[in-house]
């Protein structure tokens, strides 16, 4: 079956994503990732642990190594892979053909993932790798839906992954130098500064008056000219399904609210169509409710051709929900975890709070049926003292609802 690969930027991310439908979770290896600047599994510890937790459900636990070093990165390189050699990882995600044979001698046996970094367009290039040895491509997002199925019949054998969801970069699968010029802070290696989302200021010049610059306006704010619409192909996931062996969603820095929405909301509209069945609208809508841009449904289905000359891609079909999303007018109030103490007849469950919580406030939460609604009882302490509110500045809380709750769902109003 197609898998879910859900990011997992921390533990708590990569755990609520796999209770919520993800078939497995991708995380970064320190120092070796390009999300190591929002990455929070930070040790090796954290590593082994969430890799041993995640396979605790069944499911897979894959190490992304995607960056591309230069020579004075490659000793530091090999000492992490060195030292992620017996932890014991489904797969290792890679982009760089240097480091190849450094992942391969101390790791003769794991599966290799190529990463979309590496740019992978034709089928020529697929069959390349898989002769080396590689079982998976991730695919470059620029990729149209007839080239992936062409790239399936001529290598048969090999697992395909694709982007269905997400963040897009503006630069060739990622490959930016807007960071190291802006901020000095490498794309390419793990330091994204994000760019692209830069409110900038950009003056015109008519060849008639020269010297005479016109300021290009698009609100108060600047004009955002490098900012892609978020990618999000819910709507025709039955279309790719066919052709592909995992289905990835972008977002390591993102919550815990978003992995485990949308590892929910794509693992149930996957599991529907596979089975038949009707899907869900309350669930298969959580992408919707998610902080995200405005939605389009990638290279995959509009090829760059298909826009006329002078026109943008406004003017090529798009997905029906195609309004931002809620980007600062929900709030993200934290999740629960597994462990729960009962104490005068109530259950209280352990909760890491991001925001401040009363008694009596009504939350929204991660449920199995969507999104559901509770209100909040009572709040203890750590050292299990009453309060009068939970402070997003202490560690954890535990705190009582009016419904039955599991470890891993995330709260928000």
């Amino acid at each position: 079956m197609t898998e879910i690969v859900s990011p997992g930027g921390s533990y708590t991310k990569a755990i609520t994503a796999i209770k919520n439908g993800a078939d497995a979770v991708y995380l970064g290896v320190p120092f070796t990732s390009l999300r190591m600047r929002q990455n929070k599994v930070k040790t090796f510890d954290e590593v082994k642990k969430t890799i041993k937790d995640v396979q605790s459900f069944g499911k897979k636990a894959y190490l992304t190594m995607n960056i591309f070093p230069r020579n004075k990165d490659i000793q530091l390189f090999e000492s992490m892979v060195e030292k992620i050699s017996n932890l014991g990882a489904d797969a290792i995600i890679f982009s760089d053909p240097g480091t190849f044979n450094i992942i391969r001698k101390y790791n003769k046996d794991i599966p290799l993932h190529l990463s979309t970094q590496t740019n992978i367009l034709n089928k020529e290039a697929v069959k390349f790798w898989y002769d080396l040895g590689v079982k998976r491509i991730v695919l470059a997002r620029e990729l149209n839906i007839k080239e992936i199925k062409e790239i399936k019949e001529y290598v048969p054998d090999i697992e395909l992954e694709v982007f269905v969801h997400g963040a897009m970069c503006m630069t060739y699968s990622g490959r930016c130098l807007l960071g190291e010029y802006f901020s000095g802070r490498d794309g390419n290696k793990g330091e994204c500064s994000h760019v692209c989302r830069y409110k900038f200021n950009v003056y015109v010049e008519e060849e008639k008056r020269p010297g005479k610059f016109m300021k290009i306006e698009e609100n108060g704010d600047g004009s955002h000219l490098f900012s892609s619409k978020d990618l999000c192909t819910i709507e025709k996931l039955g279309e790719i399904l066919p052709f592909v062996d995992g289905l990835k969603i972008e977002g390591r820095s993102k919550s815990e609210w978003y992995s485990g929405s949308t590892a929910r909301a794509y693992s149930h509209v996957r599991d529907c169509i596979l089975q038949g069945k009707e899907i869900d609208l309350n669930i298969k809508n959580l992408v919707y409710d998610i902080p995200h841009r405005q939605y389009w449904d990638g290279f995959i289905f509009n090829n760059i051709k298909d826009a006329p000359d002078g026109e943008s891609f406004e003017n090529i079909k798009s997905i029906s929900h195609d309004n931002p999303g809620p980007i600062k007018t929900k709030t993200y109030y934290g999740l629960t975890y597994d462990k729960s103490i009962e104490k005068n007849g109530k259950i209280y469950y352990k909760f890491v709070s991001k925001q401040d919580i009363f008694p009596g406030d009504e939350l929204n939460f991660l449920g199995k049926e969507g999104i559901c609604k509770t209100k909040v009882i009572e709040i203890l302490s750590a050292s299990e003292d009453i309060l009068s509110k939970a402070d997003c500045n202490k560690e954890y809380f535990y705190i009582s609802f009016d419904k039955k709750m599991e470890g891993y769902e995330t709260f928000f109003k």
